[in-house]
């Protein structure tokens, strides 16, 4: 491959807005058996919330397919054809979704499409439901929102991922996740996203076949998410807003903060339509007025307790740790089960809520200049008499059950750097040891999946990742400025420490003109004229933009489009070629 195609690559990370997960898996993931014992609430959830895959009929015009993957897909029928809400997460478990419900439901053809948000569980198969003429429904915030969420931050969304969702584990081990089926990761190799026709903010009415289908903008498991209301059924489709568990205000996967404020809205909004019917897209439905009005002000009153309860802890100048520990749902929350901590967790939330409202500093003076982690575990490896002894404190408290300190000891001796020779040779095993011992008393799905995870990466060495297949349907919507925005991020400061050079890149089909400079180990994109101050560029690249976003995503090949001349050069070849050199290859 030339250097020419480095940056016309950059863009590849982009793809994985498109694949999300899919940018980890292989398509043939090998599967560990830790032997972990699961805690019998959470088998008790998987049947009772999830449980086997079926269809179920909620209302006169509304059926749902339940445990066939993360998420659930929701049929509209009408006169005039189906409604699909949410589409699985891959093209091979839609299929088998859609002859699920062609045994069950009306067939017809699919009017419309419509996503509850850009979240990938959600819209990964929808290759299988669009034909011709299907529109297919989202927020406005919808794009933005997908393109952004998986794209700079990709390395490191995968790699935590990976271990939210548990991508090695056994079902024996997760049976399921706590909002849905165990993914098929390596399913959602293909991916069948379909990027939004027709897009709306606030509200939206929708009449097909006779049906009045209301969208109405609710921010909460994103920004760009929505809910579903069908008055003449009294049926509710509230996406990710509500699901049989404490709510995930924060992932432990990595993502800008949830808006919590937003999310407490939303849920009164859909409690004023009074529903008689509720159908989550993960977990079971709920039926009868009574019952759902109880429950989505429940679940709106333990959002607002967490946040509450974290605003008067930060007045009362406590500090980010105790308020993570002490803040507890009251008992007439904590005794519901859509409110137990198998997917959320409220100590994570707290966290989350602080440093979205306050930052990272809580306001102790100790916490302004302290020494380097790595430093601090030396010293304190030292006070516990050295390596072995810390070691050795950390088998006595593994045996005794007190996974959590084992966890805690071994993983400061590991970031001291003490162990060497045969201590370090245990050390990964014994750490293993600890997160697998942990894991056998907690339920929350996502925490669970991580610790053992993470144990499986001390001790085995998992073969690399496929690469996922490009959806070119999504490539020819990605924006310019998204794969720009990228390259800033994928520069190699070292090899750029002294060097101050541009480059343009025009698109005449879009009238747009890209500017990178890079100057001394930074990366600056301008889109339009050059910043005053950038050197002369010493090569101007000239293509349409289609081409230059199939070469970004790697479906044509940078030579090819040269030598055809549909990607020109204006300058000194040799110069882009260095100039370029300085970036991440790939993804």
């Amino acid at each position: 491959m030339s250097r020419l195609s480095v940056v016309l690559k950059i863009g590849l990370s982009t793809l994985f807005a498109v694949v999300f997960i899919a940018a980890c898996a292989k398509s043939n993931v090998p599967e560990v058996e830790l032997k972990v014992p699961s805690p019998e609430i959470l088998k008790k959830h998987c049947e009772e919330m999830i449980g086997e895959p079926r269809i179920e009929r909620i209302s006169e015009h509304v059926w749902v397919a339940i445990g066939y993957d993360l998420a659930n897909v929701v049929l509209i029928h009408t006169d005039g054809g189906n409604v699909i809400v949410d589409t699985a997460m891959s093209p091979a478990r839609a299929k088998t979704i859609k002859e699920a419900l062609s045994a069950k439901a009306p067939t017809g053809p699919t009017k419309a499409i419509i996503y509850t948000h850009s979240h990938i569980d959600h819209i990964g198969g929808a290759s299988v439901w669009e034909e011709e003429g299907t529109r297919i429904w989202a927020t406005e915030a919808f794009i933005k929102h997908f393109l952004k969420q998986y794209g700079i931050f990709r390395p490191s969304e995968t790699v935590r991922a990976m271990r939210q969702f548990g991508h090695h584990l056994s079902k024996s081990d997760l049976p399921c996740s706590a909002i849905g089926a165990r993914m098929d990761i390596g399913a959602a190799l293909e991916s069948g996203v379909r990027l939004p026709t027709h897009t709306f903010s606030g509200s939206k009415v929708l009449e097909i076949g006779g049906l009045r289908i209301e969208l109405h903008e609710a921010h909460g498991e994103t920004h760009d998410h929505l809910f579903v209301w069908l008055p003449q059924d009294g049926t509710l489709i509230p996406g990710d807003n509500f699901y049989w568990t404490f709510p995930n205000l924060y992932t432990v996967r990595g993502t800008s903060p949830r808006p919590v404020n937003e999310w407490i809205k939303s849920l009164d909004k859909m409690r004023r339509r009074n529903p008689e019917h509720l159908v989550p897209m993960h977990t079971k439905p709920i039926h009868g007025k009574k019952k759902i009005a109880e429950v989505l002000t429940n679940y709106r009153d333990a959002i607002q307790w967490i946040r509450d309860e974290v605003v008067r802890g930060a007045n009362r100048g406590e500090d980010i740790d105790s308020m993570a520990q002490n803040i507890k749902l009251p008992p007439h929350l904590a005794q519901h089960h859509y409110l137990l901590e198998m997917y959320g967790q409220v100590d994570w939330s707290v966290r989350a809520i602080y440093d979205n409202d306050q930052g990272w500093f809580d306001g102790r003076p100790d916490k302004l200049y302290t020494l380097s982690s790595k430093e601090i575990a030396r010293r304190e490896v030292m006070l516990f008499g050295g390596p072995e002894r810390l070691f050795g404190l950390a088998v006595k408290a593994l045996e005794a059950d007190d996974a959590r300190w084992a966890v805690h000891l071994l993983a400061k001796l590991d970031d001291s750097g003490l162990a060497t020779g045969v201590l370090a040779e245990s050390l990964p095993g014994k750490l293993a040891d600890s997160y697998k011992k942990l894991a056998e008393s907690v339920y929350n799905t996502n925490g669970r999946a991580y610790i053992l995870e993470s144990a499986l990466e001390l001790t085995h060495d998992f073969p690399t990742r496929d690469t996922p297949k490009v959806n070119e349907k999504v490539v020819s919507r990605v924006p310019l400025e998204i794969i720009f925005s990228i390259m800033e991020v994928r520069l190699i400061p070292e090899k750029a420490a002294d060097v101050y050079e541009s480059v343009q890149f025009v698109f005449p089909d879009e009238n747009k003109r890209f500017v990178v400079t890079v100057r001394k180990g930074v990366a600056e994109t301008t889109e339009g004229d050059p910043l005053p101050g950038t050197p002369e560029p010493l090569a101007i690249v000239t293509a349409n933009s289609q081409t230059y976003r199939r070469i970004a995503m790697n479906i044509t090949g940078p030579a090819a489009a040269y030598t055809s001349g549909k990607l020109k050069v204006k300058g000194s070849y040799l110069g882009l070629l260095k100039f370029l050199g300085r970036f991440q290859r790939g993804i």
